[in-house]
């Protein structure tokens, strides 16, 4: 359970449409047989109970990643009006290629304002791809208040390239820099969601979390902490899984590559944030489809 006042968020890479031709619309009155479906199902399969994953944990703000327009529509209307969205996509900055969206309950936050950047060498440039990437990689960045509590947070969401190694490690620093632009004071809120291509003993993340994973007694200022190892509560471990990818098949080797991450002032500094649970949850249930390759990851983060 998450605390009364906690605000519940996520990240989940719900792969992108890659059967092509769209979706067919949306029938509230269609049945489908999901079981006839073996390894990666079509969107207009998965959508559904993808979007009933979503609202059944209650999340109250999630960052996705591989969202074809087509897919962000279909979600709107299956997460219903209290749910709106921010987000490009990456090809043109208006829709072409996949979005980096952030959704999130209009009762529970309110958005302050929203910008893209690409990671590269030229961030304003909408579609430029950067260093070794094989593909334009994004950031939706958002600042948001809590309606609960008035604070407010900003929030980056994205996706590394799976290509481009030096693109990865690049775009890691391009985050560290402009999350140092942005926050004013040590006091101010930052939540980084996103598919990074990466497991923890990689670069890109060791550059995000100032190695403090592994080397415990670096102290680190101005960089960021993985939610799952900053559950307050005693004798607390992440729920559920360890691995966030497993492809659609037991052929393919799972990983963790999908994160929170929180700026490390606001959780070791100033501890106006407390992480009371992390978990990962199922993406396959027992008519064996899975809504995805990768799994959702969950938080519940309590604003002091």
């Amino acid at each position: 359970m998450n605390g009364t006042n906690s605000l519940r968020v996520a990240t989940f890479n719900i792969r992108y449409d890659s059967m092509g031709g769209g979706s067919p619309a949306l029938n509230v009155n269609e049945t489908i047989n999901t079981n006839i479906f073996k390894g990666e199902a079509p969107w207009y399969v998965r959508r559904r109970k993808l979007a009933e994953a979503i609202l059944f944990h209650k999340i109250d703000i999630i960052g996705l990643q591989e969202v074809l327009v087509n897919q962000v529509q279909d979600l709107k209307v299956l997460l219903g009006e209290d749910w709106e969205w921010i987000g490009v996509g990456r090809d043109d900055g208006k829709d072409k290629g996949e979005f980096v969206p952030i959704f999130y309950r209009n009762k529970r936050v309110k958005l302050l304002e929203s910008k893209n950047i690409w990671l590269s060498k030229t961030p304003d440039l909408p579609g430029s791809i950067g260093w070794d990437a094989i593909l334009p990689r994004i950031v939706t960045q958002a600042r948001f208040q809590d309606l609960l509590t008035n604070l407010k947070f900003w929030w980056f969401n994205t996706h590394f390239d799976n290509e481009g190694r030096i693109a990865r490690e690049e775009s890691a620093r391009l985050i560290i820099k402009n999350s140092h632009h942005l926050l004013k004071s040590d006091s101010e809120i930052l939540i980084l969601t996103g598919d990074l291509n990466c497991e923890e003993k990689e670069e890109p993340y060791q550059l995000l979390t100032g190695k403090k994973y592994i080397e415990k007694s670096l102290k680190t200022d101005e960089l960021f902490c993985d939610s799952r190892y900053e559950i307050t509560r005693p004798h607390a471990t992440s729920f559920g899984y360890s691995n966030t990818f497993t492809g659609f098949s037991p052929n393919v080797k799972p990983n963790r590559i999908d994160f929170i991450l929180i700026n490390d002032n606001v959780l070791l500094k100033n501890k106006s944030v407390k992480v009371l649970n992390h978990g990962v949850m199922p993406n396959r249930y027992d008519d064996e489809l899975f809504i995805s390759d990768h799994r959702p990851v969950i938080a519940d983060l309590l604003f002091l």
